[in-house]
């Protein structure tokens, strides 16, 4: 399952990490991060799956982040 931009800003900020954080944790650039989250840039499916295999997100946990996110909105 692939994750879109809003949806790399909903996990960041439900971990509580900063750009900063999350971009070391997934092993890609502040300013990338700062990039997909204002939609200057998509998220790769390499940036996708940093995140889910970091995070070790099942796709049922990715459903249930877009539930709250729409529910967030």
């Amino acid at each position: 399952m692939k994750i879109d931009n809003d949806l790399f800003r909903f996990i960041r900020v439900s971990k509580r990490l900063s750009q900063r954080e999350f971009a070391k944790m997934i092993g890609y650039s502040h300013g990338l991060v700062s990039h997909i989250e204002t939609k200057l840039l998509p998220v790769s499916n390499s940036v996708s799956r940093a995140v889910i295999e970091t995070f070790d997100l099942s796709d049922e946990e990715i459903i249930k982040y877009k539930e709250l996110l729409k529910i967030a909105v």
